[in-house]
């Protein structure tokens, strides 16, 4: 008996550090923090677009008016803005609707809703926010306004006037579409729409030949998991209501307008040019991208197991995807493309960034493993005090 007393002791002891571990991993995870926002910008460093540092052959291509764009070695940039475009004042905005596109009230039915159920991340719903417009109207429908998925990716229970301005959205599609914020009563009653779900993809006569019959009959449908479920080819007033939703019905709410622009501001005090990137590198990403990221006979067997779970994701030839570019980029050619564009060796803040990320995760890890060891323990312990007994 002595012996599991002892053991128990000694567990017990090693409990009791973990309070003190997470302690002094915060302390380095706040250090670090500090660190990075202490460190130097980008545009302070000398060597950010130190235009000398270009390697011989970038400098033979300016000298003989060579187009080919050629990665600085040094960090540089060459002597071409790449960030204009002489035809771009040719460039005009046409997506105003056509003398043939009848308004809301000429084509509009009394009698037929139809309300959709959003999925995906939050880009993904304004894509299906967007497709539920167009189909209203291909449908000849009073749309409900949509309602967003709050059991995606990042659980965000978010309703649709808590994101976009829903006052705005309905007033300026009010001549394209009739938009209402929630279904009439019936009967005294709510009215619960009928439920269906259509294909991926379902072009203008798709929706037609399956969706109006039942809404003709039913007066009210739901369209649940409406994510991708429009085709891309569509007329082309139905392309310019497509562009009218998604660049200037769907507006953003005052309080995400407010602190994008307070963001913008921050860093056109740093730079007269920024790039946003939208990094993503999650498995199921890659999976339906169906490119090899080069991690050889394991990654093609991990990525193969998660696009086996869809039985519509069709087998793709991996090189052609990315001679076509249709790949996602990987961390180094992330790491190329900035190159290109004038940023040299990494500064000390992405770095400090990059370290606290890491050791944030090597945190969590040895968190998470003294959890599920200490765990362990327990249930040994207790087992084998219940053996005990019965003898």
């Amino acid at each position: 008996m002595a012996f599991p007393r002892r053991r128990f002791q000694y567990y017990h002891r090693l409990r009791s550090l973990y309070p003190v571990i997470s302690s002094i991993s915060g302390a380095i995870l706040f250090l670090f923090a500090l660190l990075s926002l202490l460190a130097p910008t980008p545009m302070d460093s000398d060597q950010f677009h130190r235009s000398d540092s270009l390697s011989v052959v970038a400098k033979e291509a300016i000298r003989n008016g060579d187009s080919m764009f050629r990665v600085p070695s040094g960090g540089g940039r060459l002597n071409r803005d790449i960030w204009s475009s002489r035809n771009s004042r040719l460039f005009y905005g046409c997506n105003n609707a056509s003398s043939k596109f009848a308004k809301a009230e000429a084509v509009t039915h009394a009698n037929r809703f139809l309300a959709i159920a959003t999925s995906g991340g939050l880009n993904q719903q304004r894509t299906g926010i967007v497709d539920a417009v167009i189909a209203a109207r291909i449908l000849n429908a009073t749309l409900v306004v949509p309602k967003l998925d709050p059991k995606s990716f990042w659980k965000d229970s978010s309703d649709f006037r808590e994101i976009f301005d829903i006052d705005w959205f309905i007033s300026f599609l009010s001549k394209d579409i009739k938009i209402i914020k929630q279904l009439p009563r019936r009967g005294g009653k709510a009215w619960i729409p009928h439920t269906m779900r259509v294909p991926r993809k379902c072009s203008e006569r798709c929706y037609q030949n399956r969706v109006l019959p039942v809404l003709q009959k039913r007066h009210a449908i739901q369209l649940t998991k409406f994510d991708y479920r429009l085709a891309n080819k569509l007329d082309t007033d139905l392309q310019k209501l497509r562009c009218r939703v998604n660049y200037h019905a769907l507006r953003f709410t005052d309080p995400i307008l407010q602190m994008g622009k307070m963001l913008v501001n921050r860093m056109r005090m740093r730079s007269k040019h920024y790039i946003a990137l939208h990094l993503r590198f999650e498995p199921d990403m890659l999976a339906f991208s169906g490119c090899d990221y080069g991690g050889g006979e394991k990654e093609r067997n991990e990525l193969g197991a998660i696009r086996r779970r869809w039985k519509t994701l069709h087998k793709t030839n991996p090189d052609r995807q990315r001679r076509q570019g249709r790949c996602p980029l990987t961390p180094e050619e992330v790491g190329l493309m900035l190159r290109a564009l004038g940023y040299g060796m990494m500064n000390k803040m992405m770095m400090m960034l990059m370290i606290t990320m890491m050791l944030m995760i090597m945190t969590l890890m040895i968190q998470n493993g003294l959890i599920q060891m200490m765990m362990s323990i327990d249930l040994a312990l207790k087992r084998k005090a219940c053996i005990m007994k019965q003898f």
